[in-house]
This record gives C-alpha cells, structure tokens and sequence, in this order.
C-alpha cells in the first residue's frame, strides 16, 4: 500500500531558502521529516528549508517554519517559527502560485474558510494578514 505524499519540495531561485516543503494537508513536518530528509540528502543539499504549512496550520502564526539541514537530517534546535514579515514578497507570491493550483487540497481542507480558499485561488500574498483581509471582505458584503 503505497503512502500519501504529504508535502511537496519546490526549488526557488534566488531566495535564502533554496528550497520549501509545501504541506499537501494535515500532517506536520515531523511526521514526514524522514523522507524528505532522504529527499534533501539525495539532492546534496546543505543549508536552510522553508516550510509552508498552510494546509496543517492555516493563517496563523505557525505558518511558516525554517530549519538547517546538514546534508543529512535537520538540526532539532534549528527549527524556528517564522513571521509573514520576515518573508519577502517573491517568496509569498511562490507559496500562493503553488496553492492556487491545488483545488483538490483546498476543497478538502477544513481549516481554511470558504473567503480565505478564494483568495489562496486568487493568489492574493501582498496583504501581510489574510485573516484582517477576510472579516474585511465579509464586513462589505
């Protein structure tokens, strides 16, 4: 029996994090730490990955994560929560792309409002709190 993947790795070019590991639902990383660590290891990569748990965490403020990899396994102390303001516009903007193509992941989602799945689908990243942007929007309906 074959095992739902439960995180997706994208390369970006040209940012601090080489690589972010998108969460395809409600796992967190530690569950599937081992495999992406052979994931990592296979690619011969060395240095910092970012985590995007959108799917397992939502707009809140353990979205993101960063952690150091060492070529082999991630340093447990390295792991540090990271806030929206300490993420540049690129690298929103690459979450968002990624997330506004996986329909299937965002209709089963449950931790996500109908609002917030709209603008993940728009791929709305410029705002630094989706939650404020949401009452907003449902303030002027």
């Amino acid at each position: 029996m074959s095992m739902k993947k439960q995180y997706h790795l994208t390369v970006l070019n040209g940012e601090l994090y080489k690589y972010v590991s998108f969460s395809l639902g409600y796992s967190r990383p530690e569950e599937y730490l081992p495999s992406l660590e052979k994931e990592l290891a296979r690619k011969k990569f060395q240095g910092y990955i970012l985590f995007d748990l959108l799917l397992c965490n939502g707009f809140n403020s353990q979205r993101y994560l960063k952690s150091y990899f060492d070529g082999n396994s991630f340093q447990e102390d390295s792991f540090v929560i990271l806030t929206d303001k300490e993420l540049n516009s690129k690298i929103k903007e690459a979450s968002f792309k990624f997330y506004s193509t996986q329909n299937e992941l965002l209709d089963n989602n449950c931790l996500l409002t109908k609002a917030q799945k709209f603008l993940v689908r728009k791929g709305y990243y410029k705002n630094t709190n989706p939650t404020d942007l949401t009452n907003q929007m449902i303030e002027k309906l």
